[in-house]
C-alpha cells in the first residue's frame, strides 16, 4: 500500500492519473476516427485526397499523434461527419 506524504507526492499521483486519463481520450479519439474512415470505405492512403499526409494520418489513428481541433475539423468536414462523432463513447 502507498501512503501519500507530501504535497510533491499528491501532484504526482494527480499528475499520473490525468496523464492516464488523457492518453485514453486520444486512444478512444483514434479509434473513433478509424471506424469512421472504414464505415466510409476508405484506407489511410486514400486520406491523402484530403489534403492529409497517410503517415502522419496513421500516427493520428494510432494514438501516437494527437489531433488538434482544427485537424479534427478539417477530418469531420473530409469525412462528412458531425465533429462530435469523434467523441463519441468518451
Amino acid at each position: 500500500m502507498v501512503l501519500i506524504s507530501s504535497k510533491s507526492d499528491s501532484k504526482e499521483v494527480k499528475k499520473t492519473e490525468y496523464d492516464k486519463y488523457t492518453k485514453d481520450t486520444i486512444r478512444a479519439i483514434a479509434s473513433n476516427i478509424r471506424a469512421i474512415r472504414e464505415k466510409k470505405g476508405l484506407t489511410q492512403e486514400d486520406v491523402e485526397k484530403f489534403d492529409f499526409n497517410s503517415k502522419w494520418y496513421q500516427e493520428i489513428e494510432r494514438g501516437v499523434k494527437t489531433p488538434t481541433l482544427p485537424t479534427l475539423c478539417k477530418l469531420a468536414k473530409a469525412f462528412r461527419v458531425d465533429l462530435r462523432d469523434f467523441f463519441k463513447g468518451i
